[in-house]
C-alpha cells in the first residue's frame, strides 16, 4: 500500500517525487504545512496587500491582464499574452510589503492553472543601478486541476528588466513585495487561480536574521543538532557523487520537502566500482529517467532505523522491489550492497551508508556492464 497518496509535479523526471511526497489535499489549519502563511486571500489580507495588474504596455506591449478574488477566497489572475509590439509578460503584483521570512525553506503555493508556466517574483532590498532587483522561480501547472507547488527560495533568480543578475541573492528576511508573471512567449488567454500563498520548510532556513546594508546578504545560522539530509551529505564528505547525481537527476530540491525520507546512500567508493562508461552514461541528460530509476532505489519513505529495517527483513524504496535487509557473517547487508554506517540523524530523515549502487533489475546494460 502507497502510504503516500496524492499526486506532486507531472514530470516523468521527476518520478521520484511523485512517488515520495503527499500533496493531494491541503490542511485546513495554520501552521498544519510547517511553515506560515504569507496570504490566504481574505478581504482583509487583499487590502493590505493591495495587489495590481502590471502588464507589458509600460513598455509598449498589447497583453492584457485581469485580476479577480472570488466569493471561494480565491484570486483568479486571467488574460491574454501578446508578443506584439515587443511586448509580452502579464503580473499581478502587490503593493509594498514587509515579510520576514528566513526561517522557511521556500514559497508553498495552491494553483490550478492552465499548463503553462508561471514564475513567482519576490522583491527585497537588493538593489540594481537603485532599482529593485525581481527575483524569480518558476512553477509549472496543470489544466484544470488543483496542485501544490514548493519553490526553494534558492531557486530563486535575480534579474532586472531581462537583464540576469546571477551575483544578487535573496534575503527571504526581507521581503518587499509579491508577485505572480507570466512570459512564456506563447501568445494566447491564460487563467490562473491561486487558492492560498504560504511558507514551508519551518526552522529549517539558513537566515538567521535580518541583514545590514542594502543588497541580500546571507547569514549563515551555527548548526545546532541534526542538519537535513541533503546537508549532511556534503558535510560528510563521503558522497560528491551522489550529490552530483542527485542534481544532474534535478531530484536535489524535493530533499527540501516535509516528508522524512530514509536514504541508503552509496558513498564515493561505491560509485567508482562501477565502470567509468556505466556511470558515465547514467549523468547524460538523455539518461536522466534511467538516473531516477537507479536514485530511486536508495530512498524510502518515512524515517526508517536500522533495527526497524532489520526487524521487517525489508525496505520498499520508492521505485523497484524491495530491498533485502538482512545480517550474514558478521555484517548487515542491503541486497548485494554491505552497510558501513548506520542510523545518521537527520532533521528530515535518515541516512545508512552502503558499499555499492544498487542497480534496478530493468536496467538490464547497466546491469551487464557492471
Amino acid at each position: 500500500m502507497n502510504p503516500f497518496p496524492g499526486s506532486l509535479l507531472g514530470s516523468a523526471t521527476l518520478a521520484f517525487a511523485l512517488l515520495t511526497t503527499a500533496v493531494a489535499t491541503a490542511e485546513p489549519k495554520p501552521g498544519s504545512w510547517r511553515g506560515q502563511s504569507v496570504t490566504e486571500f481574505t478581504e482583509k489580507e487583499n487590502d493590505a496587500f493591495g495587489w495590481q495588474i502590471v502588464n507589458d504596455g509600460v513598455m509598449g506591449g498589447l497583453s492584457e491582464g485581469k485580476l479577480a478574488f472570488t466569493g471561494d477566497g480565491t484570486m483568479r489572475f486571467t488574460g491574454t499574452l501578446s508578443l506584439e509590439n515587443n511586448g509580452g509578460f502579464s503580473t499581478v503584483r502587490s503593493g509594498s510589503v514587509d515579510l520576514d521570512l528566513h526561517n522557511d525553506l521556500g514559497l508553498l503555493l495552491r494553483v490550478k492553472g492552465d499548463g503553462r508556466t508561471y514564475e513567482a517574483r519576490l522583491e527585497s532590498d537588493a538593489r540594481f543601478r537603485d532599482w529593485p532587483v525581481s527575483f524569480a522561480g518558476e512553477f509549472k501547472t496543470t489544466k484544470g486541476k488543483w496542485r501544490e507547488v514548493k519553490i526553494p527560495f534558492s531557486a530563486f533568480k535575480g534579474g532586472f528588466r531581462g537583464r540576469d543578475l546571477p551575483d544578487k541573492e535573496l534575503d527571504p528576511s526581507r521581503i518587499q513585495r509579491i508577485g505572480i508573471l507570466l512570459a512564456d512567449k506563447k501568445p494566447g488567454p491564460f487563467e490562473l487561480e491561486i487558492e492560498w500563498i504560504r511558507t514551508y520548510g519551518k526552522g529549517q532556513g539558513n537566515y538567521s536574521g535580518r541583514s545590514s546594508g542594502s543588497s541580500a546578504e546571507t547569514v549563515k545560522a551555527a548548526p545546532e543538532g541534526p542538519r537535513n539530509l541533503i546537508d549532511t551529505a556534503v558535510a560528510d564528505g563521503r558522497f560528491t557523487t551522489l550529490k552530483a547525481a542527485l542534481d544532474a537527476a534535478g531530484l536535489t530540491p524535493f530533499f527540501q520537502w516535509d516528508d522524512p525520507l530514509t536514504v541508503f546512500a552509496p558513498t564515493d567508493e561505491a560509485f567508482a566500482k562501477l565502470p567509468e562508461e556505466t556511470l558515465a552514461r547514467l549523468l547524460e541528460p538523455e539518461n536522466k529517467e534511467q538516473l531516477v530509476a537507479v536514485l530511486s532505489r536508495h530512498v524510502s519513505a518515512g524515517d526508517t532505523s536500522l533495527a526497524s529495517a532489520l526487524g521487517a527483513g525489508e525496505v520498499e524504496p520508492v521505485r523497484g522491489a524491495p530491498l533485502a535487509i538482512s545480517f550474514s557473517e558478521g555484517r548487515v547487508r542491503v541486497d548485494d550492497a554491505v552497510l558501513i554506517d548506520a542510523d545518521i540523524e537527520c532533521t528530515d530523515g535518515t541516512i545508512h551508508v552502503i558499499d555499492t549502487v544498487l542497480l534496478p533489475a530493468d536496467l538490464d546494460s547497466l546491469a551487464a556492464a557492471r
